[in-house]
């Protein structure tokens, strides 16, 4: 066969993670320290080796991040726009990663980075195409609505029906009424109580939930 002597492009893997914080959907970010965009946040990325495939390349970004090694990745999107990156052709392709606030951990002593997450709706200036690549993960986000044990990965632990709502919202964009989303969502039948109760927003005391391990 004979050999490739075509142009060789950079291939940037963007990692898109999302957790839930008391009903709130977050992304994490990194600040960028030097110019171009110095102050601007980004998605955590890197650049796809050799001998790697793009979710093993989206778990090493997030390892190094986060510390977290069970991170599950699901490629989301290509962005593939000649002028994505000033001066340079780099192809970028999105992934999507679920987590928790139990489990994360970001490892903020090991580096001199800067680290935060944001609420969905509230996203900061953003380097190079970084907000629409986000924003693309953050539409994508309605998938996972239709999927129990994706949507399980952002509440592993117990929750209140507030909570959970409030995450439906967000993701579908649309307020939804009280009464019909628990009798719709417990018709699933994928949710059991746990017996005990949390002090709500209102200040009453709301029944917790967890899904069910099968």
């Amino acid at each position: 066969m004979d050999s490739y002597n075509g142009p060789s492009n950079k291939v940037e893997v963007l990692d898109n993670i999302f957790m839930v914080d008391k009903g709130n959907i977050k992304i994490l970010l990194l600040k960028k320290e030097t110019e171009p965009y110095k102050g601007y946040w980004s998605l955590p990325r890197g650049i796809l080796s050799n001998d790697q495939n793009i979710l093993d390349c989206a778990l090493e970004v997030s390892y190094k991040l986060t510390g977290m090694k069970n991170i599950i990745f699901e490629e989301d999107a290509v962005f593939s726009d000649i002028q994505r990156i000033n001066d340079e052709r780099v192809l970028g392709i999105s992934c999507t990663g679920l987590t928790d606030p139990i489990t994360v951990s970001l490892k903020q002593e090991e580096t001199i980075l800067e680290y935060n997450w944001f609420d969905i709706k509230s996203l900061p200036k953003m380097i190079y195409d970084h907000f629409d690549i986000a924003s693309k993960a953050i539409s994508n986000l309605k998938l996972v609505l239709d999927n129990f044990i994706l949507l399980k990965r952002l509440f592993p632990s117990d929750f209140t029906l507030p909570e959970l709502q409030k995450v439906y919202e967000q993701i579908l964009g649309e307020e939804l009424d009280r009464r019909n989303f628990r009798k719709r969502i417990m018709a699933l039948d994928v949710l059991e109580a746990t017996g005990d109760n949390n002090i709500g927003e209102s200040g009453r005391p709301a029944k917790l939930y967890r899904f069910k391990e099968n």
